[in-house]
């Protein structure tokens, strides 16, 4: 490529429905409604946010549009286009892994969806959709119908947290 043409990759975030299909999720489609996790893929990898108890990422990549367990692939929607380089894509993936971590994630305020507009913004200067975390949205717009477990995140006992990825590693003898 000359020095002064400019690579265009395409980001995508790629949804799926984390509840199985029935007639309740259709007509919760029909309102704009429904229940989706998202990633984004770049490069073709796809990468992820997802919750659990230590202070490290929550951050993980998967395999383009087949998505963690227990989801079913929806559709894939094109965000844009990003000018940056292979190593700026991976410094904005490395610093949102650090600011994403597991024990960080709350379904209604900080989920999954909430990291793949984040990075989408970060990488193209749009967001996907808002009707991917619509769920979310009204849930925190009325916080009396949801279990406050769902708002703010997961507290640990001191004990029992980890501080460190290093000491779920096996040892080196």
């Amino acid at each position: 490529m000359p020095a002064s043409a400019t690579r265009r990759t395409p980001v995508y975030v790629n949804v799926y429905d984390m509840i199985p299909s029935s007639t309740l999720t259709s007509i919760g489609y029909f309102m704009g409604l429904g229940v989706f996790h998202s990633g984004v893929e770049i490069l073709d990898k796809e990468f992820n946010f997802g919750g659990h108890e230590y202070n490290f990422t929550g951050v993980f990549c998967v395999e383009p549009r087949v998505g963690p367990p227990g989801v079913m692939y929806k559709e894939t929607v094109l965000v844009g286009f990003t000018t940056k380089t292979d190593q700026e894509i991976n410094q904005v993936i490395q610093t949102l892994s650090k600011e994403y971590s597991g024990d960080s994630y709350t379904l209604l305020t900080r989920n999954c969806n909430h990291f793949s507009a984040e990075m989408a913004h970060r990488l193209t200067g749009s967001r996907p959709p808002a009707w991917i975390n619509r769920a979310a949205k009204l849930g925190t717009m009325f916080p009396c119908v949801v279990p406050q477990g769902w708002v703010e995140p997961p507290s640990a006992d001191e004990d029992e947290t980890i501080h460190d990825r290093e000491t779920l590693l096996p040892r080196q003898q």
